[in-house]
């Protein structure tokens, strides 16, 4: 029985000897729906001062509509 190298552990040659590879940096992929989350999160604090001045908008519809004769 021999004891040989797990398979999926690499190795690379440098200046003659084996050395591991270093580590693969962490990736920013996210998923389908973390993205959208994301940019929904995004205009929605972006915009916030728009969403405000279109409620305060409609308030005042409303309120003028109210005061009649």
């Amino acid at each position: 029985m021999t004891v040989d190298s797990l398979p999926q552990a690499r190795v690379v040659r440098k200046a003659g000897q084996l050395m591991a590879p270093p580590p693969r940096p962490p990736s920013d992929e996210t998923t389908w729906i973390g993205g959208h989350l994301r940019t929904g999160l995004t205009y929605a604090i972006g915009l916030w001062p728009l969403t405000c001045v279109v409620l305060l908008m409609f308030g005042f519809l409303l309120l003028a509509g109210r005061t009649g004769p």
